[in-house]
Protein backbone atom coordinates (compact mmCIF):
# COMPACT_ATOMS: atom_id res chain seq x y z
CA UNK A 1 0.00 0.00 0.00
CA UNK A 2 1.46 3.24 -1.24
CA UNK A 3 0.86 7.06 -2.07
CA UNK A 4 2.33 10.03 -2.67
CA UNK A 5 3.50 12.19 0.06
CA UNK A 6 5.71 14.60 -2.23
CA UNK A 7 3.68 16.95 -4.15
CA UNK A 8 3.97 16.50 -7.78
CA UNK A 9 4.63 19.81 -10.15
CA UNK A 10 3.95 19.42 -13.89
CA UNK A 11 4.65 21.96 -16.32
CA UNK A 12 2.43 21.97 -19.46
CA UNK A 13 1.64 24.97 -21.98
CA UNK A 14 -1.66 26.52 -23.43
CA UNK A 15 -2.17 24.82 -26.77
CA UNK A 16 -3.24 26.68 -29.71
CA UNK A 17 -2.66 24.50 -32.40
CA UNK A 18 -5.47 22.47 -33.22
CA UNK A 19 -6.38 19.96 -36.10
CA UNK A 20 -4.68 16.54 -37.13
CA UNK A 21 -2.26 17.91 -39.49
CA UNK A 22 -1.01 20.26 -36.66
CA UNK A 23 -1.36 18.17 -34.23
CA UNK A 24 0.82 15.62 -35.86
CA UNK A 25 3.65 18.22 -36.14
CA UNK A 26 3.42 18.37 -32.23
CA UNK A 27 4.17 14.85 -31.95
CA UNK A 28 7.31 14.87 -34.24
CA UNK A 29 8.69 17.68 -32.07
CA UNK A 30 8.17 15.67 -29.02
CA UNK A 31 5.09 17.43 -27.79
CA UNK A 32 1.84 16.02 -26.45
CA UNK A 33 -1.28 17.18 -26.90
CA UNK A 34 -3.78 17.02 -24.28
CA UNK A 35 -6.76 18.76 -22.14
CA UNK A 36 -7.59 19.40 -18.85
CA UNK A 37 -11.71 19.07 -17.87
CA UNK A 38 -13.43 19.05 -14.82
CA UNK A 39 -15.21 20.50 -11.82
CA UNK A 40 -17.66 22.64 -14.16
CA UNK A 41 -14.86 24.52 -15.54
CA UNK A 42 -14.22 25.25 -19.18
CA UNK A 43 -12.04 22.84 -21.26
CA UNK A 44 -8.78 24.00 -21.80
CA UNK A 45 -6.13 22.65 -25.15
CA UNK A 46 -2.87 22.44 -23.55
CA UNK A 47 0.59 20.65 -24.47
CA UNK A 48 3.40 18.66 -22.63
CA UNK A 49 6.79 17.46 -22.93
CA UNK A 50 6.13 13.64 -24.83
CA UNK A 51 9.04 11.60 -21.97
CA UNK A 52 7.71 13.98 -18.78
CA UNK A 53 4.30 12.56 -19.31
CA UNK A 54 5.56 9.39 -20.38
CA UNK A 55 7.20 8.86 -17.14
CA UNK A 56 5.01 10.84 -14.74
CA UNK A 57 1.62 8.18 -16.19
CA UNK A 58 4.35 5.26 -15.53
CA UNK A 59 5.01 6.83 -11.69
CA UNK A 60 1.22 8.21 -10.87
CA UNK A 61 -0.90 6.06 -12.89
CA UNK A 62 -4.57 6.94 -12.68
CA UNK A 63 -4.50 7.70 -9.13
CA UNK A 64 -1.53 9.73 -8.09
CA UNK A 65 -2.53 13.65 -7.30
CA UNK A 66 -0.46 15.69 -9.39
CA UNK A 67 -0.56 19.67 -9.29
CA UNK A 68 -0.26 21.33 -12.74
CA UNK A 69 1.57 24.64 -13.49
CA UNK A 70 -0.38 25.84 -16.79
CA UNK A 71 2.23 28.18 -18.68
CA UNK A 72 2.97 31.13 -15.75
CA UNK A 73 0.05 31.09 -14.20
CA UNK A 74 0.28 31.53 -10.27
CA UNK A 75 -2.73 28.99 -9.49
CA UNK A 76 -1.85 25.36 -9.88
CA UNK A 77 -4.50 22.87 -10.77
CA UNK A 78 -4.93 19.93 -8.64
CA UNK A 79 -5.73 16.69 -11.23
CA UNK A 80 -5.54 13.07 -11.78
CA UNK A 81 -4.44 11.40 -15.40
CA UNK A 82 -7.88 10.23 -16.48
CA UNK A 83 -7.52 8.90 -19.82
CA UNK A 84 -4.05 8.32 -22.33
CA UNK A 85 -4.74 7.41 -26.03
CA UNK A 86 -2.17 5.51 -27.23
CA UNK A 87 -1.22 4.18 -30.67
CA UNK A 88 -3.37 0.94 -31.67
CA UNK A 89 0.26 -1.11 -32.05
CA UNK A 90 2.55 -0.16 -29.44
CA UNK A 91 2.30 2.12 -26.32
CA UNK A 92 3.47 5.40 -27.84
CA UNK A 93 1.18 8.24 -26.06
CA UNK A 94 -0.79 9.94 -28.68
CA UNK A 95 -3.23 12.67 -26.10
CA UNK A 96 -3.72 13.16 -22.27
CA UNK A 97 -7.22 13.94 -20.82
CA UNK A 98 -6.47 15.60 -16.87
CA UNK A 99 -9.42 15.58 -14.52
CA UNK A 100 -9.02 18.52 -12.41
CA UNK A 101 -9.98 17.74 -8.20
CA UNK A 102 -11.27 19.59 -5.31
CA UNK A 103 -8.95 18.86 -2.36
CA UNK A 104 -11.83 18.94 0.01
CA UNK A 105 -14.38 16.57 -2.06
CA UNK A 106 -13.91 12.84 -1.64
CA UNK A 107 -14.10 10.43 -4.78
CA UNK A 108 -14.14 6.97 -6.38
CA UNK A 109 -10.83 5.39 -7.38
CA UNK A 110 -10.13 2.24 -8.79
CA UNK A 111 -6.72 1.17 -6.85
CA UNK A 112 -4.71 -1.64 -8.56
CA UNK A 113 -3.28 -4.83 -6.97
CA UNK A 114 0.22 -5.76 -6.77
CA UNK A 115 1.13 -9.51 -5.68
CA UNK A 116 4.75 -9.37 -3.98
CA UNK A 117 6.44 -12.22 -2.22
CA UNK A 118 6.80 -15.54 -3.24
CA UNK A 119 4.98 -19.09 -1.92
CA UNK A 120 5.25 -22.54 -3.01
CA UNK A 121 2.27 -25.13 -3.35
CA UNK A 122 3.31 -28.39 -4.60
CA UNK A 123 0.40 -28.94 -7.81
CA UNK A 124 -1.45 -25.37 -6.69
CA UNK A 125 -1.33 -22.15 -8.74
CA UNK A 126 -1.96 -19.07 -6.99
CA UNK A 127 -4.44 -16.76 -8.74
CA UNK A 128 -5.21 -12.93 -8.99
CA UNK A 129 -9.35 -13.26 -8.66
CA UNK A 130 -9.92 -9.13 -8.43
CA UNK A 131 -7.01 -6.85 -10.38
CA UNK A 132 -8.56 -3.12 -8.20
CA UNK A 133 -9.92 -2.48 -5.38
CA UNK A 134 -12.71 0.69 -5.61
CA UNK A 135 -12.27 2.76 -2.93
CA UNK A 136 -13.11 6.39 -1.60
CA UNK A 137 -10.84 9.36 -0.38
CA UNK A 138 -9.66 12.83 -1.01
CA UNK A 139 -7.45 12.95 -3.84
CA UNK A 140 -4.46 13.51 -1.59
CA UNK A 141 -4.92 10.24 0.15
CA UNK A 142 -5.42 7.74 -3.01
CA UNK A 143 -3.30 5.12 -2.92
CA UNK A 144 -0.71 3.95 -5.94
CA UNK A 145 -1.14 0.38 -5.76
CA UNK A 146 -2.57 -1.72 -2.83
CA UNK A 147 0.43 -4.84 -2.30
CA UNK A 148 -0.61 -8.00 -1.15
CA UNK A 149 1.71 -10.60 -0.07
CA UNK A 150 1.08 -13.95 -1.32
CA UNK A 151 3.81 -15.60 0.89
CA UNK A 152 1.19 -16.45 3.89
CA UNK A 153 -0.34 -18.91 1.40
CA UNK A 154 0.33 -22.30 2.39
CA UNK A 155 -2.11 -24.56 1.27
CA UNK A 156 -4.55 -24.89 -1.14
CA UNK A 157 -8.07 -23.86 -0.53
CA UNK A 158 -6.39 -20.90 1.09
CA UNK A 159 -7.63 -16.85 -0.07
CA UNK A 160 -7.12 -13.26 0.90
CA UNK A 161 -10.11 -11.17 0.52
CA UNK A 162 -10.98 -7.25 0.99
CA UNK A 163 -10.97 -7.76 4.88
CA UNK A 164 -7.11 -8.50 5.28
CA UNK A 165 -6.28 -5.50 3.23
CA UNK A 166 -4.24 -2.54 5.50
CA UNK A 167 -4.88 0.64 5.35
CA UNK A 168 -5.96 3.90 7.07
CA UNK A 169 -9.70 3.32 7.52
CA UNK A 170 -10.05 7.26 8.48
CA UNK A 171 -9.11 8.23 5.40
CA UNK A 172 -9.92 5.43 2.98
CA UNK A 173 -13.37 3.41 2.71
CA UNK A 174 -14.04 0.28 0.50
CA UNK A 175 -16.71 1.22 -2.10
CA UNK A 176 -18.89 -2.16 -1.60
CA UNK A 177 -22.76 -3.21 -3.24
CA UNK A 178 -25.26 -3.02 -0.35
CA UNK A 179 -25.19 -6.29 0.82
CA UNK A 180 -21.29 -7.19 -0.12
CA UNK A 181 -19.52 -8.48 3.67
CA UNK A 182 -15.44 -7.83 2.62
CA UNK A 183 -14.54 -11.10 3.97
CA UNK A 184 -16.60 -12.36 0.70
CA UNK A 185 -14.51 -10.69 -1.45
CA UNK A 186 -11.92 -12.93 -2.68
CA UNK A 187 -8.95 -10.94 -4.38
CA UNK A 188 -5.96 -14.03 -4.82
CA UNK A 189 -6.92 -17.89 -4.02
CA UNK A 190 -5.11 -20.93 -4.02
CA UNK A 191 -6.35 -23.60 -6.59
CA UNK A 192 -4.83 -27.25 -7.13
CA UNK A 193 -3.77 -28.25 -10.39
CA UNK A 194 -6.08 -30.35 -12.48
CA UNK A 195 -5.00 -32.82 -14.27
CA UNK A 196 -5.93 -32.85 -18.09
CA UNK A 197 -7.16 -35.83 -19.48
CA UNK A 198 -7.83 -36.13 -23.32
CA UNK A 199 -11.04 -38.01 -24.09
CA UNK A 200 -10.39 -39.97 -27.43
CA UNK A 201 -13.67 -40.81 -29.00
CA UNK A 202 -13.94 -43.61 -31.64
CA UNK A 203 -16.40 -43.10 -34.12
CA UNK A 204 -17.85 -46.29 -35.69
CA UNK A 205 -18.17 -45.51 -39.29
CA UNK A 206 -16.60 -48.74 -40.88
CA UNK A 207 -16.55 -49.92 -44.89
CA UNK A 208 -18.99 -52.78 -43.28
CA UNK A 209 -21.41 -49.68 -41.44
CA UNK A 210 -21.62 -48.24 -44.57
CA UNK A 211 -22.00 -51.56 -46.99
CA UNK A 212 -25.30 -52.59 -44.51
CA UNK A 213 -27.61 -49.72 -46.07
CA UNK A 214 -27.01 -51.80 -49.34
CA UNK A 215 -27.84 -55.15 -48.30
CA UNK A 216 -30.62 -56.89 -48.91
CA UNK A 217 -33.43 -56.94 -46.29
CA UNK A 218 -33.24 -60.94 -45.60
CA UNK A 219 -29.80 -62.67 -45.89
CA UNK A 220 -29.72 -65.34 -48.89
CA UNK A 221 -32.44 -63.75 -50.94
CA UNK A 222 -31.09 -63.42 -54.55
CA UNK A 223 -31.98 -60.00 -55.98
CA UNK A 224 -34.23 -60.06 -58.93
CA UNK A 225 -32.28 -60.31 -62.30
CA UNK A 226 -33.24 -57.92 -64.65
CA UNK A 227 -35.09 -60.12 -67.06
CA UNK A 228 -37.05 -61.39 -64.47
CA UNK A 229 -40.54 -60.78 -64.29
CA UNK A 230 -42.30 -59.10 -61.23
CA UNK A 231 -45.32 -61.53 -59.46
CA UNK A 232 -48.62 -60.43 -60.05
Amino acid sequence: MTNASEKIVFHVSTRLEKGSGQVYKLRRTGKTPGNIYGLGEKSVAILADYQGVKKLYQSHGDTGLIYLQVDDEKKQVPALIDEVSTEIIGDKILHVSFKRVSLSVKIEAEIPVVLIGETKIDDAVVSLVKDYVLIEALPADLLEHFEVDISVLTEVGQSITLADLTFDKSKISLVLNEDEDPSDVMLVNVQAVKEEVEEVVEEAVTEEAASDESKPDSEGEKPADAGDKPTE
